[in-house]
């Protein structure tokens, strides 16, 4: 088997650098720790975008006090018990679902646990040939910790799920620390058992070039702002000047399609049918495409709905006004040299629909079933998602997932780049429910990505687009099916 683990103690390594959904990871630049991800607008390394809730309650201390696993509060001046001796000699091997390599994970993640653990060493694994989650289980390779995104059913697959249900009872370790989204979406994706503890939250928020407002007259975007308003500046702001075709709005459909409060539903859980010809999506459809179709039958739809694309129309072009972008807004800025007056708006909600928000993107840091350091993987762990950690972090403009009113004020502080900006938009105001983001959700998101461009382009009306999405969703479903 070609081995993709990277030994701490000579560097060897082999591994892929691919990520699959928008989290940051950090990495060193003149000793400072700054965000990077290639793929998604926040990277997933990407870390970003903490929902600070209003009713958040007192801010709970770095000692991990608080109230018991069952969520009863622990006895007055009861503290967190200690998982493990801090001056412990331990290797612990972790597996990235989302590739990576040991010096990005050492940076990222390692060098934090490593503070109160200096003795912890260890062996980094990212899916690659021969290193697959199956063929590192076939091969009996020992996992303790692995970092995944939400779909967790392939780890279910191959038999290394774990409820740490026991040893946050064991360790009276407080889960009201973190948004509630994040707890309790697992929870809903594994009935009720919890695998592993959230580490990283990123989300979209929207980016606007103040340029184009001052050109053609049009006020800034405000905190307060719907989307009912911003379809309307958008509309202001898109017209033809000098020969060029300027557009008031774009961005990535996705962060629209599963803004809910309520979680929609692609595909029936029980018959593993897409749900996509219905009044929900009707209502969805007819709501978005008025803010993508001020162009009429606009030619190139995926231009205005592809985070990509329109991040380049942004940023590079400069033809868009206003744009929904992965909150990462600190390490875009930098790395595309941002060379025009830009600021950011909170993601807005509909008038009629005022608790909707984004879904967010969550990075869970899980104990594997195969650990024989259980308790050592759950510490270092907890020691990544400490307040003092995840502080840090912040002020390098990363979101965490904790719900500790005190982060708001220290978001972005160190990032000297963003001085000024309207940063706490980073921020989105509520979150909505997550998806279980599955192969069959995919498979029927991507057809009715493709029925919405149809829309916009003015190929299908919003009837038809629906019930062939959900026809090939459908027959997509059916030939994961069948491998």
């Amino acid at each position: 088997m070609r081995s993709a683990i990277i030994e701490a103690a000579n560097g060897r390594k082999r591994c892929h650098n691919k990520r699959d959904e928008p989290v940051p990871t950090y990495y060193r630049r003149e000793g400072q720790v700054k965000m990077r991800n290639k793929k998604s607008w926040l990277g997933t390394a990407a870390m970003a975008s903490l929902v600070l809730l209003a009713a958040c309650g007192k801010e709970e201390g770095a000692d991990g006090t608080g109230p018991s696993a069952d969520g009863q509060k622990a006895p007055a001046g009861a503290k967190a018990a200690e998982p493990v001796d801090p001056n412990k000699q331990v290797e612990l091997t972790v597996y990235s679902m989302l590739s990576g390599n040991y010096e990005g994970f050492m940076a990222s993640e390692g060098q934090y646990i490593q503070r109160k653990y200096p003795n912890f060493k260890f062996k980094f694994i990212a899916p690659g040939t021969g290193t697959s989650l199956k063929d590192v289980v076939t091969a009996k390779t020992p996992i303790d910790i692995i970092i995944s995104t939400p779909d967790v059913q392939p780890i279910i697959d191959v038999g290394l799920d774990s409820d740490i249900s026991d040893l946050v009872q064991k360790y009276n370790y407080d889960l009201n620390r973190f948004l509630p989204v994040t707890i309790d979406s697992m929870k809903h994706i594994t009935g009720g058992k919890l695998f592993g503890l959230p580490g990283r939250v990123s989300s979209y928020t929207l980016y606007y070039n103040k340029d184009l407002f001052d050109k053609f007259g049009v006020p800034y975007l405000n905190d307060k702002m719907t989307w009912d308003d911003i379809q309307e500046t958008a509309r202001r702001l898109t017209r033809v000047d000098g020969g060029v075709q300027y557009y008031g709005f774009a961005g990535d459909i996705i962060a629209m399609l599963d803004m809910n409060e309520k979680a929609p539903q692609y595909v029936d859980p029980k018959t593993q049918q897409a749900t996509l010809s219905n009044d929900y999506w009707k209502r969805v459809f007819d709501r978005l495409v008025p803010l993508y179709s001020m162009v009429p039958n606009f030619a190139e739809p995926t231009k205005l709905t592809n985070l990509t694309t329109s991040r380049n129309m942004f940023s590079k072009e400069k033809s868009v006004a206003i744009v929904i972008g992965v909150n990462d807004a600190g390490t875009r800025a930098v790395s595309e040299k941002w060379d025009m007056n830009w600021d950011i708006s909170p993601f807005p909600s509909f008038k009629s629909n005022p608790k909707e928000g984004p879904q967010p993107s969550v990075r869970y840091y899980l104990v594997s079933a195969t650990s024989k350091f259980r308790d050592e993987a759950f510490a270092a762990i907890t020691q990544f998602v400490s307040d003092d950690v995840q502080r840090e972090l912040v002020k390098e403009g990363a979101t965490p997932p904790l719900q500790n009113v005190g982060y708001a004020d220290l978001l972005a502080s160190g990032v000297p780049e963003l001085k000024g900006k309207n940063v706490k938009a980073l921020i989105p105001p509520v979150y909505g429910e997550m998806n279980m983001k599955d192969q069959y959700y995919i498979a029927a998101r991507a057809e009715l990505i493709n029925g919405f461009n149809k829309v916009i382009a003015g190929q299908k009306d919003v009837n038809t687009a629906l019930r062939e999405a959900e026809e090939a969703a459908n027959k997509k479903i059916a030939e994961l099916k069948s491998k």
